[in-house]
């Protein structure tokens, strides 16, 4: 496979310059002479440009809507790796050039020119224990019809201004802005139906008892390994057809001196799971206005967006009506427990009750895990997420002489985002927490960052031969995190959900269904930074940048700052040598760039004793003692806590043909991410060091690839026109280092990544993101090893099972227009990986699984290269036979969680292509008094897998965690959806 990527990505490669456009334009109509908006804002010719970024427009984002609009980026960005969490409004994980950070591998996201904070919640871990859904992001609540372009700086050097922040790359969102002398009104309305597929195979053919053996009966096993019979599938009438309705309203008008844009929003969606909904309302103003002879500039601009949501799917078993169907003891009549009968009255305690199949008459349950009513969970434990967002930025610029100008900009964002839990009396036990009257979970993230930079932007004309763009400035970032988290079990008055209704003078210390933290913790970065770029007869150019960042969270470490800088060269080959007629422009071009990291916020408080008081945490009025501490002593040095470095080198050539209708772009980049801060725990005296849990700053990520795409007007008349583009990447990662060799402590230490429920670690020559758990047992012939009943044995300790992370992706976009019809899909793929699925592994041992009645079809298991094991009756030979269906999915199988069943079994391929999207949309001029034109079009999305092996998306994550990629636990299915939208332009 990998000799094979390496050639196509030389085939097609373009990584497309990042252009200030028009709304309507793509990275389709590019042209290398217009002005490019880089970082900061500030605008440069693209020819000028050292480093690779690529562009998309406005109109690729809303073509074929999509409620979270960094999900309509899939396919069209090369080397961007895009995941999504559960159900609409969740947030996005995005990764360009690869995983670089244990910290933080999230790119930087901007606004017209000015950092914004991507605030989030709690996300979600891996984990049948998982109690709350992903609450969202900003990003997931901007209206995509108020984009004009959005810009990706993936490398250091296209983000080196930016500073730490920008270490992962950056993306610039341009906002739309009225135009000067034109006033129009725009409405655009979506309507999608979506459905659910992709679900686990389930199995009707098998019951969960024997009705020929008096005294069986439906419900008395939690398992399915009974008689052959039919039952009903009530998980297909269960899921209902969901609806989600976008509507966007738009004002612009202006004159040569002021501009105004101002629209609402709003996105209305009923889910597939029923009782389901999310609403958003967005808002956004901008205006930009010039003063004194049009030498001063005032931009202002304002975002916000109101979202609530009910009954977002939670990853794990433990609060998913799903499960609670997939297991379902077949013959059981799910019909006498639905949306009208899931409760009945509690004579004793006039509360409802819970009716279903699984509890006894006194009230206990059966199974482990426990199953509730799905109808109850919706009702009785529903969880509610409320989000709040607001964005206000002002930019003033001032041109003091035609080649120099000044700006001082500044802007606030706000977000909170608050999730509830509620649980009632006569919930399952272990969810109530030996609570009687209820339990509330409820996380309270609030977020906020001011920024301000001033900046002297200048490009005086040194002779005609030598050009010269400079930018001098500094800047001031403070970030703020005030996080609640409340858990309580002691409800004064049953299912009353209110916090006055908690009590907290109970005698218990902390633990499940008594939690109470709060945090408030501040951030400040400052900084001072300049770029220089100089050409020659517009020829060749050279970039330099240098920054310096003082950051707070470096305090206590003996260091306050760190700085780093960047260089690069391009040449224009079509401007030095003449060439064939047939290349209309081509550059060759490389950088150099090194950006650092600070600390997590107020982590450096562990360098300080414990008997210091500011370093304790308090927990329901209860003292406790930070986690983790550094390494600290003369020894250690090498593990005492320093901002995170990341080198990186690119190179790459661009070339544009046949009248500019070809373009062809590649570039090479090679990145090492140094001082990764890991935690822990060191079991024994290793290196000298005391057994505890630690935080230590060591180790090494490296990331290789190549990025690229092929674009190609095949034709390009206004009676017919056809564009195609195609993208392609591949990113190497590797642990290079994990602890300093002068530390005398192993380095096959692994270390878990944060939200991967030890199921994602990281090891000296592995990769990021790594899945480890249990394999077969097997000889030194890699023959599995069985019992004398032909039982497989499986391994006492963990070990490697592969990556999740795609060797390769390429996406093949395709635009039509025949006259006023337009044709438009989008395929893309992901190759290689591996993923492992928790909801398979449950659904074999509880005998649901198609699978499973597959087994007892065919008699039994038949385990390839297996021998019977060392003490058995046939030891070392060859074992032939077929293993009882029960017997083996009960061994391979578990809902126990990590470290428990066979995960071996239950890994799958990871490589899909799918056709992302598709439209067919039909123009109306209209030319009346009041409307210009009208477009409808017919829209669908995840339409179809063209190739999937594994039994759900290998694109869904648990959470926004590093690691929690590559692991189901028992997510929502993927969605079609097909619809119609409607454009109007007034």
């Amino acid at each position: 496979m990998r000799k094979a990527v390496i050639p196509v990505l030389f085939v097609f490669s373009l990584s497309a310059t990042a252009q200030e456009r028009k709304a309507a334009d793509t990275t389709k109509t590019t042209d290398i002479q217009e002005v490019v908006v880089t970082s900061l804002g500030i605008k440069r010719q693209a020819r000028s440009l050292t480093y690779s970024s690529q562009q998309i427009g406005g109109d690729e984002l809303t073509e074929v809507k999509t409620p979270n609009l960094l999900n309509a980026i899939n396919g069209k960005v090369s080397n961007v790796q895009i995941n999504r969490t559960n159900g609409v409004g969740s947030s996005v994980r995005v990764i360009m050039r690869g995983n670089k950070s244990v910290n933080n591998a999230q790119p930087l996201y901007v606004i017209d020119g000015i950092p914004i904070i991507n605030g989030s919640g709690k996300s979600a871990d891996i984990g049948q224990y998982s109690n709350m859904p992903d609450p969202g992001d900003v990003l997931s609540s901007i209206n995509p019809d108020d984009i004009e372009s959005m810009n990706f700086l993936k490398g250091a050097s296209a983000s080196a201004l930016y500073g730490s922040a920008g270490g992962n790359g950056a993306i610039l969102i341009t906002t739309k802005k009225g135009r000067a002398g034109k006033s129009s009104i725009t409405y655009s309305s979506s309507l999608t139906v979506d459905r659910a597929y992709s679900l686990p195979k389930l199995q009707h053919s098998y019951l969960s008892y024997d009705p020929s053996i008096p005294g069986q009966a439906p419900g008395q096993s939690t398992e399915s390994w009974g008689a052959k019979g039919e039952s009903k599938d009530y998980l297909k009438d269960f899921l209902q057809t969901g609806t989600t309705w976008v509507n966007s309203l738009s004002f612009q008008s202006g004159n040569e001196r002021s501009t105004s844009y101002f629209s609402i929003g709003n996105t209305t969606n009923k889910g597939v799971v029923p009782m389901s909904y999310f609403d958003q309302y967005n808002i956004s103003f901008r205006n930009s206005s010039k003063f004194l002879d049009d030498k001063l500039t005032l931009d202002a601009n304002f975002i916000g967006s109101l979202q609530e949501s009910k009954n977002r799917q939670t990853p794990g078993a433990s609060f998913s009506p799903l499960t609670s169907l997939y297991w379902l003891p077949r013959g059981v009549n799910f019909d006498q427990y639905g949306p009208d009968n899931y409760s009945y009255l509690d004579k004793t305690r006039f509360l409802p009750a819970q009716n279903w199949w699984e509890v006894n008459p006194d009230g206990s349950f059966k199974g482990n895990p426990v199953t509730q009513n799905p109808y109850w969970i919706l009702n009785r434990n529903p969880v509610t997420v409320s989000n709040k967002n607001a964005y206000g930025a002002l930019a003033l610029s001032y041109q003091i002489n035609p080649w120099l100008s000044a700006r001082v900009r500044g802007n606030y964002s706000w977000n909170t985002s608050d999730s509830q839990r509620d649980i009632a009396a006569f919930s399952a036990p272990s969810l109530l927490a030996n609570g009687v009257n209820g339990r509330i979970l409820k996380n309270i993230y609030e977020n906020s960052s001011t920024y301000g930079d001033v900046l002297l932007i200048g490009s005086p004309k040194i002779s005609e031969s030598i050009s010269l763009d400079f930018t001098v400035g500094g800047s001031i970032n403070t970030t703020r995190n005030k996080i609640t988290q409340i858990d309580n079990a002691y409800l004064a008055n049953p299912n009353l959900f209110t916090l006055n209704n908690l009590q907290w003078s109970t005698n218990r210390a902390p633990g499940d269904g008594y939690h109470h933290t709060y945090t408030n913790m501040k951030k400040q970065v400052q900084s001072f930074f300049a770029s220089a770029s100089v050409g020659y007869k517009n020829m060749f150019y050279v970039d330099m940048t240098f920054r310096n960042d003082w950051d707070s969270t470096l305090a206590l470490t003996g260091r306050t700052g760190f700085d780093y800088e960047s260089v690069g060269v391009n040449a224009i080959l079509s401007s030095v040598f003449k060439l064939p007629e047939v290349i209309n422009f081509w550059k060759v071009r490389g950088s150099y760039a090194t950006v650092g990291l600070g600390l997590p916020t107020n982590i450096s408080n562990a360098m300080v004793e414990y008997s210091k008081g500011y370093t304790y945490g308090v927990d329901a009025g209860t003292l406790v003692y930070p986690k983790s501490s550094f390494a600290t002593g003369e020894d250690f040095k090498a593990l005492l806590p320093k901002p995170e470095l990341n080198k990186t080198f690119e190179a790459g050539t661009e070339v544009r043909m046949l009248g500019n209708k070809l373009s062809f772009d590649i570039t090479y980049y090679n990145s090492n991410t140094s001082n990764q801060l890991l935690e822990t725990t060191i079991p024994s005296y290793l290196g000298g060091l005391i057994p505890g849990s630690y935080y230590i700053n060591a180790g090494k990520i490296r990331n290789t690839g190549f990025e690229s795409s092929l674009s190609y007007k095949v034709f390009s008349s206004e009676k017919f026109g056809w564009t195609t583009t195609v993208n392609a990447s591949a990113n190497k990662n590797k642990i290079v280092e994990l602890l300093p060799t002068s530390i005398n402590i192993s380095q096959e230490l692994p270390f878990s990544l944060t939200g991967g429920g030890e199921y994602t670690k990281l090891k000296l020559g592995g990769s990021f993101g790594d899945l480890y758990g249990i394999k077969f047992k097997r000889d030194d012939q890699g023959r599995i090893l069985v019992n004398e009943k032909g039982i497989p044995l499986a391994e006492t300790t963990v070990s490697y099972l592969g990556n999740p992370n795609p060797k390769f992706i390429m996406g093949f976009n395709n635009s039509f227009n025949i006259g006023k019809l337009g044709v438009s899909f989008l395929i893309d793929g992901k190759f290689g990986g591996k993923v492992l699925s928790l909801t398979e592994k449950a659904n074999d041992v509880f005998g649901v699984s198609q699978a499973s009645a597959d087994a007892r079809d065919a008699g039994g298991v038949s385990i390839p290269n297996a021998v019977y094991a060392p003490g058995t009756p046939n030891a070392g030979q060859a074992y032939t036979g077929t293993t009882n269906a029960k017997d083996y999915y009960k061994a391979v199988g578990t809902t126990e969680g990590f470290g428990k069943g066979v995960d071996e079994v239950y890994l799958y391929s990871a490589t899909t292509v799918r056709l992302r999207q598709a439209s067919v949309s039909y123009t109306f001029d209209i030319n009346s008094r009041y409307m210009r034109n009208a477009t409808v079009s017919l829209v669908g999305t995840n339409l179809f897998f063209f190739y999937k092996k594994a039994p759900f998306d290998p694109e869904q994550v648990s959470g926004n965690t590093p690691g929690g990629v590559g692991v189901d636990s028992f997510g929502l299915p993927l969605t079609r959806s097909i619809g119609l939208s409607l454009k109007a332009n007034f």
